[in-house]
């Protein structure tokens, strides 16, 4: 006998629909009622579904500007609304494409690109903080001082990074081309270990990130910290199986 009971969607197709619903109003944007009297959710889980997907850049929201009495409505629009939001996937696979056909060694002119663009593109950051005279660092909270400037880039960047328990590495919770990623770690993990190591050359940190080892769980990797037993390398990233 069939089972008759209802079957759970999962989380992304919930989402998919939310996003579906949002492309079809772009021009309007929909409010977190709408979208539940829409879909059947109950308004909680369609706020939960949608903090996701503004957090991937697939959605954003705005305040309703009109001329309206009592509390004005939060709109959520579907990324499609900015214009010309789309086209970056597409010129971040041309341009690993690209790369991987033209470099002998895509991989390590991934982290020098990398390097070379936090140098001299990041914001100005001021001097880690101060040390005892020895230079030690005893504590995971020293190193996440140290390491906010990192934090920071890689946060709004879309990264959702935290310090490792043991201040051993920097937790990345999400890849902005995490597809990309899947397909050419050795690239996009080259130029994002790149970026990781480029900052902390500027702000003069004690630590460089030697490795990023991509997915390590389900939407987790890891930028390996170690302090430098020399200059930071540019050497391609070691990438976990």
């Amino acid at each position: 006998m069939p089972d008759a009971r209802p079957r759970r969607r999962a989380p992304g197709a919930r989402r998919a629909e939310l996003l579906h619903l949002l492309e079809e109003h772009e021009g309007d944007g929909l409010a977190i009622s709408e979208l539940a009297s829409a879909t059947g959710l109950h308004p909680n889980t369609v706020r939960a579904h949608l903090e996701v997907l503004v957090r991937e850049g697939r959605a954003r929201h705005h305040t309703d500007p009109r001329p309206v009495p009592g509390r004005p409505r939060e709109l959520y629009l579907s990324d499609g609304t900015a214009p010309g939001s789309r086209n970056y996937e597409l010129l971040a696979r041309l341009l690993a494409g690209e790369l991987a056909a033209l470099s002998p060694d895509p991989a390590a002119s991934a982290v020098a690109a990398g390097r070379q663009w936090s140098e001299h593109h990041g914001s100005p950051s001021g001097p880690p903080p101060a040390l005892d005279p020895s230079g030690a660092r005893d504590s995971v909270a020293d190193r996440r001082d140290e390491l906010a400037p990192v934090l920071r880039m890689l946060r709004t960047t879309g990264f959702a990074p935290a310090l490792s328990a043991d201040g051993a590495a920097v937790e990345l919770h999400h890849c902005p081309f995490r597809e990309l990623a899947e397909e050419q770690p050795e690239i996009v993990c080259g130029a994002h270990l790149g970026l990781i190591q480029g900052t902390l050359a500027r702000i003069g940190a004690g630590v460089t990130a030697t490795a990023i080892l991509p997915f390590v769980e389900p939407g987790l990797c890891l930028a390996r910290l170690e302090a430098p037993a020399g200059e930071a390398s540019d050497a391609a990233p070691h990438l976990s199986p």
